[in-house]
């Protein structure tokens, strides 16, 4: 699959900023290149709207994504309110008959457990440009709300910004039935079992011959 991957706002536009100054831009860019490497780490094709604090209009976005022929768009944010309690986390979609419908419920399922906020739903918008102009099904993540001051905290640790991009990464990579690659989990496989040794150094050899370069006879 081709994933777009839309990191929100930048550059003149630094999107909702929390008390503490947090810029949403800068906090997007962070956990969407994390989530960027999981994906390709799968083995996944990646396009992304911006590398740094750059400005791009939203029809660029969309256009950009559309030209490069994306299977889907992921665009992600941190939400806002006057209210500086309001938390949680939201998925928007362009109406309820989206592709993604299905996949917006598990991120927001799957956000709200890992970082244990309220899950406010998947909402419907035609308003939203990336959702209205881009071919291929899309989704607006809006993981929560950067405007209350225990998130803002939160997103000044590493761990926290991790389990975000993973959190995303893993759910998306289950839609196409994939998984993070990179979990520190190794697996041996035992190809036979034989009396003769050579059989062993044959089955050896052809083990290495298709790339499989850790192969040991023991």
């Amino acid at each position: 699959m081709k994933w777009y991957l839309d990191f929100g706002h930048g550059g003149k536009d630094p999107g909702a900023v929390g008390s503490s100054s947090t810029k949403e831009s800068d906090t997007v860019l962070k956990i969407g290149t994390l989530i960027k490497n999981n994906l390709e780490e799968a083995l996944e094709k990646v396009i992304i709207t911006r590398y740094n604090d750059t400005y791009y209009s939203l029809d660029y976005r969309s256009s950009k994504a559309n030209k490069e022929n994306c299977d889907y768009f992921i665009s992600i944010h941190m939400n806002s309110s006057t209210n500086k309690s309001a938390k949680g986390c939201e998925v928007w979609v362009y109406d309820e008959k989206s592709k993604l419908y299905t996949l917006s419920k598990n991120i927001c399922t799957n956000l709200s457990q890992k970082l244990n906020t309220p899950n406010r739903g998947v909402k419907v918008s035609k308003e939203f440009s990336v959702l209205r102009k881009t071919k291929m099904p899309a989704l607006l993540i809006e993981i929560d709300f950067i405007s209350n001051s225990a998130v803002e905290t939160a997103l000044t640790s590493s761990k926290y910004i991790k389990d975000i991009s993973d959190s995303i990464s893993s759910t998306l990579l289950a839609f196409v039935n994939k998984s993070i690659a990179n979990d520190s989990v190794f697996y041996r496989v035992c190809i036979g079992a034989y009396k003769d040794k050579s059989n062993a150094i044959r089955s050896k050899n052809e083990a290495i011959a298709k790339g499989f370069k850790d192969t040991y006879i023991v």
